[in-house]
């Protein structure tokens, strides 16, 4: 806490006595201007042009279509972005993110996360609260040579609202169902001409959606609290210092897991007798120069995060006292990048970086083992580093006039150590050390990409793209693991883009579409502990993946818009023979939806009156197709859609909001895992229907 502290002061002083200028401001506003659709730009500190001109698959989420579907969190725009999964695992502790059937359920992420350009290695930290949020980008596909670790399956980029571009104080007031309150007050300022910045403060709390039959008391009720600080100072007219520090602490009390009957596929009531809880704190800050001349730009990202929490989980989720474990897990990361790129060059761009980290994680496990009258105490301690070098150049009218050709590599180096150690006590007697080693790994990788763009004309475009994805191996630290299974290689993908991007009728019909197909070796896959409790990360032998992606979005008359996006995944084990008995060959992969689908419809209405001055309707359908639970492809989710809507009022300073989501009350599995050693299957059920209003006030 003392280093939240030192740094929000840090912050706030900074922007007392610095001096400013050219600072541009647009006071927040909720209008929903007729802007160009195929003219919205990545924000990203990679490169800067309009998403039709980069020859990749990009969904952009803005800050209005974050407000209209009430996203609240990373798992809430599953399905909105085609072939994007997170399941609703119950917990903050796991949010596991599939892209294109790439994705990983337990170890390092498949999918690159940045916060404010901060990276967020660990899907522990991935499940955080959004609050003063402006845009989202999801790009699909490896992304090595632009970005930093492990970004197999892709990139997701949250940015927060920058003082550069709003101003004023606004304040948020939501109240809903299942006892769910939220407060959020952000204020963007300028001190004077050169410096501008912002502060946000956010407060949730959720009685949850499930009772825990053995005592009556909530399953799933969660509370968190988030700051966040920003600051932008224009040390001159080249050189740019931004800070951005945010912290949240969260509190989670039981999670809604119940016994499966696999033969009725029917699942029981959440019943266990010990209180299991998971709490957490995170903070990230990031330091960002820029320095910027007519012909190129120079940027340093220095980034640290800090988190730490524990969770008290009744393991076994029943009524008996079988197993109890309490996880404890710290984490300090440190990473720095350099990139130099060239700018407003008409035939050749380029791109140069460097990138290094180092990574620390503490991990305590203590467990009650009450059958076998045994206690467990596990330690590991991971000491993660590594750096690389990346470059990526386009050429303009190559070869022939409208062809672009984009060429890029990156060498990536990782070592990763584990101290790892199990002490054991029977009937409360002395601990002896079951297992006491250390383990070492060198990760080595080169990653190509080759992309090639046409421009038919200045409204239509298509393009091919062939790049190289890579993983880094890691270490399994469940107790049950043998030591032959205590290390997973690395894995690697070779993919296969083509796809096509337009605008019509003066620019308000956008619509874009990919194919898709990933060759994979090596597949990391999530597989029970055999005889054990939990799961382990194996290797596969080769997999592929394979689809397609649709999205369109059209203005046809004024204030109404219109967006439907589809994807369609195809993953599957092409060779993964375990033993006689454990063929998977042809199956499909776990946890990876066949289809998403997603639609919406916005229509605003404008009033003359001195009291109403308009009202948004807003109305979405996302779906979920069919997906597989175990690698035997014996148990599923079916295909199910659900439906939101939301209804928002103006007037002057003040917005109101009446919303609901899964207003249909559809009945779904977010998630399914087993216990072997209990020869017990386990499920959560989906979100109910939840609906509430929102109060919003702009000073």
């Amino acid at each position: 806490m003392k280093k939240i502290n030192l740094l929000l002061v840090f912050i706030l002083v900074i922007a007392g006595y610095a001096n400013a200028q050219n600072i541009r401001v647009i006071t927040d506003t909720t209008e929903t201007n007729d802007i160009l659709i195929d003219e919205i730009t990545v924000k990203s500190a990679k490169e800067l042009p309009r998403v039709k001109d980069v020859p990749a698959s990009i969904s952009l989420i803005s800050a209005r279509m974050i407000a209209n579907d009430e996203i609240t969190s990373l798992a809430d725009i599953s399905s909105k972005v085609p072939n994007f999964f997170m399941m609703d695992y119950g917990s903050k502790l796991q949010s596991p993110v599939f892209i294109r059937g790439i994705g990983s359920r337990l170890g390092s992420p498949s999918v690159g996360l940045y916060v404010d350009n901060v990276p967020y290695f660990e899907k522990t930290t991935f499940g955080f609260d959004f609050f003063d949020i402006d845009r989202i980008e999801v790009l699909r596909g490896p992304q090595g040579t632009l970005y930093g670790r492990n970004t197999m399956g892709g990139i997701i980029n949250v940015f927060s609202k920058s003082p550069l571009y709003f101003e004023g104080t606004n304040m948020n007031l939501s109240a809903g169902t299942h006892g769910y309150y939220n407060v959020n007050v952000n204020h963007y300022n300028t001190i004077s001409d050169k410096v501008g910045f912002s502060l946000s403060g956010n407060y949730m709390a959720h009685d949850g959606y499930f009772t825990n039959e053995f005592d009556g008391d909530p399953a799933d009720d969660q509370y968190s609290f988030s700051l966040r600080g920003r600051l932008v100072w224009k040390i001159s007219d080249q050189l740019i210092l931004e800070n951005i520090a945010t912290f949240e602490n969260s509190e989670q009390y039981g999670f809604p897991y119940a016994l499966y009957n696999t033969e009725t596929n029917t699942a029981g009531k959440v019943n266990y007798n010990q209180e299991s809880t998971y709490k957490r704190d995170l903070f990230s800050d990031g330091l960002i120069f820029k320095y910027r001349t007519d012909d190129f730009e120079l940027t340093s990202t220095t980034s640290y995060q800090y988190y730490d929490g524990v969770m008290a989980v009744d393991q076994d989720f029943t009524a008996d006292s079988i197993y109890f474990f309490e996880i404890g897990d710290n984490q300090d990361m440190w990473s720095q990048e350099f990139v130099a790129k060239s700018l407003n060059n008409e035939r050749y761009n380029w791109l140069f970086g460097a990138y290094g980290f180092y990574q620390t994680m503490d991990q305590k496990t203590f467990g009650d083992l009450y059958r076998s009258n045994m206690q467990q105490d596990i330690r590991s301690k991971f000491d993660i580093s590594g750096y690389a070098l990346f470059h990526q150049s386009t050429i303009n009218d190559f070869l022939i006039e409208k062809l672009t050709l984009t060429a890029g590599i990156r060498l990536d180096v990782e070592k990763d150590k584990l101290d790892y150690s199990m002490a054991m006590s029977v009937g409360g007697g002395p601990w002896n050390t079951a297992i006491s080693d250390n383990y070492e790994e060198t990760f080595t990788e080169i990653l190509p990409k080759v992309a090639l763009k046409y421009e038919f004309n200045s409204e239509f475009n298509t393009y091919a793209t062939v790049s190289k994805g890579y993983k880094s191996g890691g270490f399994n630290t469940n107790s049950s693991v043998d030591i032959e299974n205590r290390s997973y290689d690395a894995e690697q993908s070779w993919n296969y883009e083509w796809g096509f991007k337009s605008s019509l009728a003066n620019h308000r019909l956008y619509f874009d579409a990919a194919l898709f197909y990933i060759d994979w070796q090596d597949q990391q896959i999530d597989v029970p502990v055999p005889g054990g409790r939990g799961n382990m990360k194996n290797n596969a032998g080769e997999s592929v993946s394979k689809g397609v992606e649709l999205f369109v979005r059209a203005r046809p008359v004024e204030n109404l818009e219109a967006t439907i996006g589809y994807g369609y995944t195809k993953a599957t084990f092409s060779e993964y023979v375990v033993d006689d008995e454990q063929n998977y060959n042809d199956n499909y992969i776990p946890y990876v939806p066949r289809s998403t689908v997603n639609a919406s419809i916005n229509k605003t209405f404008e009033f003359e009156n001195n009291f109403l001055e308009k009202m948004v309707a807003h109305l979405s359908y996302r779906g979920v197709g069919k997906h597989y639970w175990d690698l035997n492809n014996s148990l599923y989710q079916d295909y199910y859609g659900l439906v939101d809507a939301k209804v928002s009022f103006f007037s002057g300073k003040f917005q109101f909001d009446i919303w609901a989501k899964n207003i249909l009350d559809t009945s779904y599995n977010s998630y399914y895992f087993e216990i072997s050693s209990l020869q017990n299957a386990y499920t959560q059920l989906g979100k109910p229907a939840t609906a509430g209003i929102n109060l919003k006030v702009n000073f």
